[in-house]
């Protein structure tokens, strides 16, 4: 399952068109739209924003096969604990 498809069904399982989950989110239509499509990736902070304005925990998207964990810091060489 991708995120869009995840995204979908949640929030038609909260009976929310795109327009009152954007409204909800902060996250614009179109963004939703895009996802929703498959056109478009989701950044850390829309994911966490449409989670918290559907009411889940943002790992319910974590399992989406297109969703990439963010990567973890790089140690510059010679900096200090």
């Amino acid at each position: 399952m991708t995120f869009g498809e995840k995204l979908r069904e949640l929030r038609e399982s909260k009976e929310l068109s795109r327009q009152a989950l954007a409204a909800a989110s902060g996250v614009t239509f179109a963004t939703i739209h895009g996802y929703e499509l498959g056109r478009r990736s989701p950044s850390l902070a829309n994911t966490l924003a449409l989670a918290k304005a559907l009411g889940v925990d943002c790992t319910a998207f974590s399992g989406c096969e297109d969703v990439t964990p963010e990567p973890a810091p790089v140690k510059k060489k010679g900096a200090k604990k």
